[in-house]
């Protein structure tokens, strides 16, 4: 816990993968989801996401882009513990620089 509290000190989000994939077409929970043509266990799919639920530091996920296939491509954004309203402020401000979420095409 200590060393990500010292990157804070340099750095004011760390820009990470919400997934190993971009988003899928809507599924059972549960489902294999294809990673690079290999089907991984969904619930390994969303192991990038927990990781800082477990360190209590402040994250949110923001839209990037569409994939080849129409379907958003989003980044979580991580800040410093007890720093909510700076990794809002962080988000917002680059949430400016993208579309925004566009809602997905339906299969």
């Amino acid at each position: 816990m200590v060393s990500w509290e010292r990157f804070f000190d340099d750095w004011d989000v760390l820009i990470c993968p919400v997934m190993m994939c971009t988003a899928f077409h809507h599924r059972e929970t549960g489902t294999s989801i294809p990673v690079d043509g290999v089907d991984v266990p969904y619930w390994t799919a969303l192991s990038h996401v927990c990781r800082f639920n477990l360190t209590g530091h402040p994250a949110a996920v923001i839209p990037i882009g569409l994939d080849r296939e129409g379907l958003p491509i989003g980044v979580q954004i991580v800040g410093r513990r007890h720093s909510d309203l700076r990794l809002h402020a962080a988000a917002k401000a680059l949430s400016r620089l993208t579309d925004g979420f566009l809602r997905p095409p339906t299969p």
